[in-house]
Formats: C-alpha cells, sequence, structure tokens
C-alpha cells in the first residue's frame, strides 16, 4: 500500500482523467455527482485541469497510479459561473447519455437540482466574461476566497496521510496565489470526513439550513492568518 513518502504529488492532467473518475466513484458511492455518472464526472474534472481558477492534484504511487487526488478553485464566489461557462456542451452531452441509459434516474436528478440548471443556463447566456459582475456584497469582501471541492484517497491507501498530505498541497497553493480564506463543505453524517478535517485544524463556520438526502451541510474554514506549524507536515 502506498504511504506518504511512496508517492509524488503533481497537477491534474487529462492522462489521470479516468483514475480520478474511477476514483470518485469508489469514494462516493451514491453521492448526487456520482450518480449523474462517469461522463458527467470527466466534463467535471476536465474543468479543473484547464480551468485558470482551478487547483487540481493527484498522488501518484510506485506503480504510477493515482492513490489520491484534490480538487477546487481560487474563486469561490465565481466557480459554478466559470465551470458552466467552459464545461455545458460536455455535461450536457454527459446529461444526455445518462438519460438514454437511465432516464428516470436522470430526471430525478435534474428535478433535485434545479438551482444547478438555471445557475447553467444563465451561465451560458451571459455574454462572454467567465467572471460575474461585482456586486454589492462582493465590493464588501475583503478575503479572496478558495474553495476546496472535492477530495478522495483510494481504500486501501487511507490513514497513511495522504489525505492531510493533499489537502496540504490544496491550501499551499490557494496561499500562494492570493488566497486569504479557504472553504470547504461536508454532509452532517459524513462523520468520518469532519472528523479528518477538525484533525486539521478546519473551523466549522455554519451549518446549512436546508436539508439535502435527509442531511445538512456543515462549512469549514481555514483562514491565512490561522496558518500555523501544519506547514511542514507533509514535507
Amino acid at each position: 500500500m502506498p504511504g506518504l513518502h511512496d508517492c509524488r504529488y503533481e497537477r491534474m492532467s487529462q492522462e489521470h482523467l479516468q483514475q480520478v473518475v474511477a476514483l470518485h466513484e469508489k469514494c462516493f458511492p451514491g453521492y448526487y455527482l456520482t450518480n449523474l455518472g462517469p461522463s458527467f464526472l470527466r466534463a467535471l474534472y476536465g474543468w479543473y485541469v484547464q480551468g485558470s481558477d482551478a487547483i487540481a492534484h493527484v498522488a501518484i504511487d510506485r506503480g504510477e497510479s493515482v492513490a489520491g487526488f484534490v480538487a477546487g478553485t481560487v474563486d469561490d464566489s465565481n466557480y459554478r459561473r466559470s465551470l458552466f461557462r467552459s464545461a455545458w456542451w460536455r455535461m450536457a452531452l454527459a446529461l444526455g447519455r445518462r438519460f438514454i441509459t437511465n432516464p428516470l434516474l436522470t430526471l430525478r436528478l435534474m428535478g433535485e437540482r434545479k438551482d444547478l440548471i438555471r445557475q447553467a443556463l444563465s451561465a451560458v447566456s451571459s455574454g462572454h466574461s467567465t467572471k460575474a459582475r461585482p456586486t454589492d456584497a462582493d465590493s464588501d469582501r475583503d478575503q479572496p476566497t478558495a474553495s476546496l471541492v472535492s477530495i478522495g484517497v483510494r481504500p486501501s491507501a487511507r490513514r497513511l496521510g495522504l489525505g492531510a498530505a493533499l489537502s496540504e498541497v490544496f491550501v499551499r497553493e490557494a496561499w500562494d496565489r492570493g488566497c486569504e480564506r479557504i472553504v470547504l463543505s461536508v454532509r452532517d453524517d459524513n462523520v468520518a470526513a469532519r472528523r479528518f478535517y477538525e484533525s486539521l485544524d478546519w473551523e466549522e463556520v455554519s451549518r446549512s439550513s436546508r436539508a439535502y438526502h435527509g442531511s445538512l451541510s456543515i462549512t469549514y474554514q481555514k483562514n491565512y492568518h490561522g496558518y500555523g506549524n501544519r506547514q511542514d507536515d507533509a514535507s
């Protein structure tokens, strides 16, 4: 089994996508994005490979296989807009394929997240810029915010430090790219993930008021000024 020092960490590339998608399916069985199918996941992670606002890295073991990955964005406020504008046609094709193989599931999933469909249509139809127009709320923000969206480690390689190392890689790049704060969301029933982030000094800051599949979403954050001795944990 690969350990912390048996892996090298590099930017996610096109050649990693097939393994990343397969690993996502293993790590998140039954989750919303997983249910949309591998083609949709490939379109999603393809944005992380190509998007200028994206941060995406993989852990490669001695057998040259992907043992883990982390992905997110340096611009949390513009994440979905940028994603939808860049990858909408790949996602639409993926949904079409999913509808052919499982129409009832696809319609149910689309019905559950009508808000995402509206956001996608708005992003595609509103001009050529991938940046949202500034609002009064945006003007009040004084902290550039990154978002860690997805992190996964091969089941056989867990509890060996890879997740912490990948989190550290993400945090370091976010700081280097000028982000003062990093956020992430976890389902409140995912106790293992919550304990993992709390062990890495992520601070719970809010809980969603709307249940999602019977669970609430918890938001954690890490601020630059609170970034301390963990800088050397992954070295």
